[in-house]
């Protein structure tokens, strides 16, 4: 009886086979693009990551998949080491200029096609992967390499991941408001004025410049190597289902499709009792804020008068020497910071009693702690949804990219604060933001609420991905998912021609009735004019 219920069960389970595109570039992306792996083969799934190393020294983000591995090339570990060194200054440079953006799109554009065309010759390797007959290929759509891939190995379905939010919608057929889109909203409010959507348009145009700036070396490696590979575009809009990684409640509401699947959590881990140490830590005061800005922006980077400028605001928190502060109950600070052995850590910050500072800590299962009374985060996907899911009010300090969007839909959804990094120098500011968050408990409410709401939504993004996946590897892409808007033209979209069908004649019965209102009164002044001479 045992034998026939494991046959029956083999039956009604099926194994597909599943290449993830993985390019080593950043740990969030890596992370997020390694747990949809292992939770692939949590699902009994065979699954393979392909591991483009740009960056050799970040984790592979998977500990299950079996690993098929891509050194960097030279030139991608130049990029590498240009950008550790260039670091420094992250803090002060505008990224949201349109020459920063260009510029950036230029050098990872660079970086992604130089790694991509040392993977598209490596000896026998599409070929081998063709051969595997994949089911499904899932791939990080920031480096578009593993899209053009797909088409390569001819797999039956094409699933691109945004570890982001999703940019470039209009490939999937989605066109975004230029008005209403979430944008120039970095505060988390909608200012309806025009220079807060002329600033959208223009943020909306420069990030199609990006992306076009982005795939056009990565286009030309593909077409080199294989001619006739079809544009990135034209694959994307034919993906059989599109991740995203986020979530509607802790989001801008906007238009979607039903192939567009949020999966925002699912890094997000099991809340984990702390160890002794930390317990320790977090039993010092009454009040606990936790300070990181992730693995890009590390606070090592910082200018020496800010980190000054934020211990000090971390004792006067602690010791009010004003009557303002006089209600700010005690609290330690724990700050992620990456060179203990520099004179700020040995001479500057060990001074300060309620500052722990740590190269390391368990973040999530200190977010997942209810004596944590704030987290101040540089808003990065990863920590927003932690953010979200564990229910922590967060003073949140985007530097660039995506974590300008984040901070502001976290703060529209009324569970966190913005602060800009340009006023990291003003002390009143930041002291001030910090107390407001520390005092205002309506915070902490919303974010319990935002926590209890995700938590009892009626699938689990775990759930999204495995059935999504399944079904795209055993049918592959759906018309039906697929927007008619994809087949027309700009002038058939925006319904030009249909304006000119209608408008047109109407224009033109207007201009021949002023042509000749204009002829009969040319022709009556001159009929007065010749009756007048003739008078004369």
């Amino acid at each position: 009886m045992r034998l026939l219920f494991l046959l029956l069960l083999l039956t009604l389970t099926h194994s597909y086979k599943i290449l993830v595109y993985i390019p080593k570039f950043a740990v969030s992306h890596i992370n997020f693009m390694g747990k949809i792996a292992d939770t692939l083969v949590d699902a009994d799934h065979d699954v393979t990551a392909l591991i483009s190393e740009m960056d050799s020294s970040l984790p592979d983000g998977t500990s299950k998949a079996t690993i098929v591995r891509i050194s960097p090339s030279e030139k991608a570990n130049e990029m590498s080491n240009h950008f550790a060194e260039t670091r420094g200054d992250i803090f002060d440079r505008d990224f949201g200029s349109y020459s920063e953006m260009i510029a950036n799109a230029r050098s990872n554009s660079l970086s992604f096609s130089r790694q991509c065309r040392k993977l598209l010759t490596t000896p026998g390797l599409v070929d081998q992967l063709k051969e595997a007959k994949f089911d499904a290929v899932i791939a990080e759509s920031l480096d578009n390499c593993g899209v053009g891939l797909s088409h390569l190995i001819k797999a039956r379905a094409l699933i691109p991941v945004s570890s982001t939010l999703l940019y470039a919608t209009a490939v999937f057929g989605l066109h975004p408001s230029l008005i209403a889109e979430h944008s120039a909203m970095e505060d988390g409010r909608f200012h309806d004025s025009i220079w807060t959507r002329l600033k959208t348009i223009y943020l909306h145009f420069a990030g199609q410049q990006f992306w076009s700036t982005m795939n056009g070396p990565l286009q030309a490696v593909f077409d080199e190597l294989y001619p006739g590979t079809p544009n990135f575009d034209y694959l994307l809009s034919h993906a059989a289902v599109v991740f995203s990684n986020t979530d509607p409640l802790t989001d801008f509401a906007r238009p979607t499709l039903s192939k567009i699947v949020p999966i925002g959590g699912i890094t997000v881990s099991e809340p984990q009792p702390l160890d002794e140490h930390w317990d320790s830590i977090l039993s010092l005061r009454p009040q606990t804020v936790l300070v990181s800005f992730g693995s890009i922006a590390k606070s090592a980077f910082l200018k020496p008068a800010r980190k000054a400028l934020f211990l000090k605001v971390c004792v006067i928190i602690i010791k009010p020497k004003q009557p303002i502060f006089a209600s700010i109950p005690n609290t330690t600070f724990i700050w992620k910071y990456e060179n203990l052995s520099d004179d700020f850590a040995k001479f500057n910050a060990s001074k300060i009693d309620n500052v722990v500072l740590t190269d390391w800590m368990p973040q999530s299962k200190i977010l997942a702690d209810p004596r944590l009374s704030l987290f101040i985060s540089h808003a990065g996907m990863a920590s927003c949804q932690e953010i979200a899911h564990q229910g922590v009010p967060s003073l949140l300090i985007p530097i660039f990219g995506d974590q300008i969007p984040n901070a502001a839909a976290l703060a529209h959804v009324g569970i966190a604060q913005v602060f800009s990094k340009s006023d990291l120098m003003d002390e009143k500011k930041l002291r001030g933001a910090i107390q407001e968050m520390l005092g205002d408990d309506q915070y902490k409410k919303r974010a319990l609420t935002i926590r209890d709401q995700l938590a009892a939504r009626p699938t689990s993004p775990v759930d999204r991905l495995v059935k999504n996946v399944e079904f795209a590897a055993r049918f592959g892409t759906s018309k039906a998912l697929r927007p008619l808007n994809l087949e027309l033209s700009a002038i058939q979209f925006l319904g030009i021609d249909v304006f000119v069908i209608v408008v047109g004649p109407v224009v033109l019965v207007l201009a021949i009735h002023i042509y000749l209102f204009r002829r009969l009164i040319s022709l009556h002044s001159f009929i007065k004019f010749r009756k007048f001479r003739k008078n004369e």
